[in-house]
Formats: structure tokens, C-alpha cells, sequence
């Protein structure tokens, strides 16, 4: 039975991804309209570049977006002969449904074995009527891409480990187990490249929590993991090197990400940012002008990428713009952390908050949106701390992944959008949540109706 209802949920789940997919929306937000660019840069003239009508003027650097979801989109693009968005779209909403059955995996493991059924198919109905992921599977977004490779890492992390041990699995098998999660790692941090760091602790968490299988084992498995997500990504490190002449293991955006994120004046929210550069550097402004003067441009044209990009010019002139970037966030942040360490805390403190409890504001601009998405966090923390209190060792590991997520976003953007690439592993913790809670009230209810004997 517990078997149908998750074929149900997840045949539901595809379908309202095929839909968003294949209607589209009517307003594509700018990552999503750049990665469409982009993947016809690559279509049609080979160049990882920004092609196209609707290409900004001041567009940014196609340099600073990941490189994993234009590849695919391209890719697409290649087998079906045309640039047809709405096929790429498809074929993204097929891969992000698969997160659902993933996460029933996934929470299927970490449940108590007397109720697994729950927590499963709790997290399994998260992933798949969960409001953002389906608006998202009607653009080119990597959120979703990114949410399935990490839990499949997880699961084949936590299959691998379970068969570290044993003495008659051939050597060939025991290779490809460890190569699986690096792969799958690599693939995760071409999408989002944040997770190449990511990757590389969770690797290292992996073997504290198999210490006690032998350092030998470990050193192998750790070799085997960090070698495949080096192979997946070299190719794109080559390539950076050979057209910049510097070494980009995946994007240069993280100089953007990090000057933003290192703006305390904007109280962490990234669009404040351009406003409050624009006031303080009014040269700046002034530029602009005369520069839309004499090219007819528009308002439209001011936007976060050309003001910073004329700022670090101003700042550090004859530098790339990324490395200029990263070095006044870095002096932004040494800065704070001499002159106000408290404050400093603070904006962190807040920033981390941001990440987790607000949200999308598409999902919580309303209260029942803001309640719900706050339940279901607050659900997964309660099924963290459950693993946590059973000394399960995923506790560690996915304690680690929820950590450095944290951390990044805290140093650079704290953008909501990135628990969604965490979403399938919050919905198997919000699962676990859920099925306690279940089973509370059941025991409260049995116990209230039990008989009370008479004497």
C-alpha cells in the first residue's frame, strides 16, 4: 500500500513539473534567462557566452555562472537540432523528479526501523508538491538539478560506507562504489560551484564517521572520491585557464557573490547593495548617466553587474573585476572583524536566519506560506536532532553538508534560493520530523483510550 501511495505522489509530482515545464512563465527571472543564453551561445557558436535577443547591453560575464546547467541545456539543444527551451525545461523537470523518490530513499534510511513508511513517504510528498520546486521547473534554474546529484552523493556516500566493510565484494565493485558519490559530487559542483568546498568536507566527514573501518580503507576511498570529482571537473578547468590565463576551477561569480556578501550596509540583502554603491560613490552614478546619454540606454541598463564592475575599476584598476571584487569583500569583512567583532557576529547571526526561515518570497510573502515553510524547517530540525540523539553517523555527515551551506551562504549571498539545492535532504529530516510527531500523538491517543480497570 505504502508502495502505491509513493508511485502516486510521485507520478503527481512529475506531472505538476511537466506542466510548469511545459507552460512555462510568463516572468523568467535573470539567472534563468542568462542560462537560456548562454546554452544557445554554446548551440550555436561553440562559446560559453551570452548570445542572443534580450542579452543586456552590460550583460555579465557568462564567466560567472555555473557551467553545468548551460552544458546540459546545451546538450539538449545539440541532440534536438533546435534551441527548443521548452524540451530543456522537460528534460530538467524528468531530473528533478527524480529527487522525490531519492528522498523517500533517503529518510526511509534515517527512520527508525519501526516506522520507516511515514518518514518516507512524508518526505517523498515534501519534495513533490513543494510550492518553489514546481514554480522552478518552468525555468532554466539550477536549484532542482542540484537538489537530486547532492541527495543521490548522499546515498551512494552512505551505500558505499555500508560496504566498506565487506570482505567478497570484488575489488572493481569496490572502485566503482566510491567512484559513484565523486562523480556525482562533481556533477553537483559544476551546477552549483559552491559545492566543490562543499564537497570536499563532506568527503572528510565521511571518513570520521568510518574511522573505525581502518585508515587504509579510508585513505582509498577518500583517493577514489576526490579523483572522480577532479575528473569531472578538469575538463572546464583546462578550459578557464586556456581562454583567462588564471586558474577558475569552475566560475569567477564568487568575487560578485563575496563583495555582496560582505556589504554590511545592506543588512544582508543583496538588493540594497546597488542602491547604497550608487549613493556613496556618486562619481559612479555620474558615469552611468553620461554613458546612457550617449548610448540612448535606459534606466533598465543600471544594474548590480555594471555597478560593481565600474566600481572595482575604480578601486583597482587594470585588475579582473572578480579578483578586484574579492579583494574588497575580503578588506570589508578584516575591517569589520578589527573595528566591530560583535557586529560582525551579528550579521552572520542574521544572515544565517535569512537563509532558513524566510524563504522564498513567493512561498512566504503570506502567513500561511510563511507558517508553512517555517513548520517544515523547523520539522527537519527536530528530525536532525532525533538522528542526533540515536547516534546514527548520517547525523554527521548531513550535519556537515547543513553547516557549510550555512556558512557559505553566511560569508557570501544569503539568498533563500539556496536551501532549495538542500531541499530533498530537509524534506527526509522534516520526514523523520513528522513520523515522531505521528507517533506521539498515537501513543497519547492509545493511552487516553486505554481501559482503566476497575477495582
Amino acid at each position: 500500500m505504502r508502495v502505491l501511495a509513493l508511485v502516486l505522489v510521485v507520478i503527481a509530482g512529475l506531472a505538476l513539473r511537466i506542466d510548469a515545464a511545459w507552460q512555462g512563465t510568463s516572468e523568467n527571472l535573470p539567472d534563468s534567462a542568462a542560462y537560456e543564453r548562454i546554452a544557445r551561445g554554446l548551440h550555436d557558436e561553440g562559446e560559453f557566452t551570452q548570445v542572443g535577443q534580450g542579452t543586456p547591453a552590460h550583460a555579465q560575464p557568462a564567466s560567472n555562472y555555473s557551467p553545468g546547467l548551460p552544458l546540459v541545456v546545451a546538450g539538449v539543444f545539440d541532440l534536438a537540432g533546435n534551441d527548443d527551451v521548452r524540451l530543456a525545461r522537460i528534460v530538467l523537470a524528468l531530473v528533478g523528479a527524480l529527487a522525490i523518490p531519492l528522498a523517500w530513499l533517503l529518510a526511509r534510511r534515517l527512520a527508525p526501523p519501526e516506522d520507516p513508511g511515514v518518514a518516507g513517504l512524508a518526505a517523498a510528498s515534501i519534495v513533490a508538491f513543494y510550492p518553489c520546486l514546481i514554480t522552478d521547473a518552468g525555468q532554466l534554474l539550477t536549484e532542482a538539478l542540484a537538489g537530486t546529484l547532492i541527495t543521490g552523493s548522499l546515498l551512494a556516500m552512505l551505500r558505499a560506507r555500508d560496504r566498506l566493510a565487506d570482505p567478497d565484494r570484488r575489488l572493481s565493485l569496490r572502485v566503482f562504489d566510491w567512484l559513484l558519490p565523486g562523480a556525482l559530487l562533481g556533477m553537483t559542483a559544476m551546477v552549483r560551484p559552491e559545492y566543490l568546498l562543499i564537497s570536499v568536507v563532506l568527503i572528510l566527514a565521511l571518513a570520521f564517521i568510518s574511522r573505525e573501518r581502518g585508515l587504509a580503507p579510508l585513505v582509498g576511498a577518500s583517493t577514489l572520491m576526490l579523483l572522480a570529482m577532479l575528473l569531472i571537473i578538469a575538463p572546464w578547468t583546462t578550459r578557464n585557464l586556456d581562454h583567462s590565463g588564471r586558474l577558475v576551477p569552475l566560475s569567477t561569480g564568487g568575487g560578485q557573490t563575496l563583495f555582496t556578501g560582505s556589504y554590511l550596509a545592506s543588512a544582508g540583502d543583496p538588493l540594497e547593495v546597488m542602491p547604497d554603491v550608487l549613493a556613496r560613490n556618486p562619481e559612479i552614478a555620474s558615469k552611468i548617466e553620461a554613458q546612457n546619454r550617449a548610448s540612448g540606454e535606459g534606466p533598465d541598463s543600471i544594474t548590480p553587474e555594471r555597478v560593481l564592475a565600474l566600481l572595482a575599476a575604480e578601486k583597482m584598476p587594470g585588475v579582473p573585476t572578480d579578483v578586484a571584487l574579492s579583494r574588497i569583500g575580503r578588506q570589508n569583512y578584516l575591517r569589520a572583524l578589527n573595528e566591530n567583532p560583535v557586529g560582525l557576529l551579528g550579521y552572520f547571526a542574521s544572515k544565517s536566519a535569512r537563509i532558513w526561515w524566510r524563504g522564498r518570497t513567493d512561498l512566504t510573502g503570506t502567513t500561511f506560506g510563511r507558517a508553512f515553510h517555517m513548520t517544515l524547517v523547523a520539522s527537519a530540525l527536530v528530525g536532525l536532532l532525533l538522528l542526533g540523539f540515536r547516534r546514527r553517523p548520517e547525523f554527521w555527515l548531513i550535519l556537515t553538508l547543513a553547516i557549510a551551506a550555512t556558512l557559505i551562504g553566511a560569508v557570501f549571498v544569503a539568498s533563500p534560493r539556496r536551501t532549495l539545492a538542500f531541499w530533498p535532504v530537509i524534506a527526509s529530516l522534516s520526514g523523520l520530523g513528522f513520523s515522531l510527531a505521528l507517533r506521539l500523538a498515537r501513543d497519547a491517543i492509545a493511552h487516553r483510550l486505554r481501559p482503566v480497570p476497575i477495582a
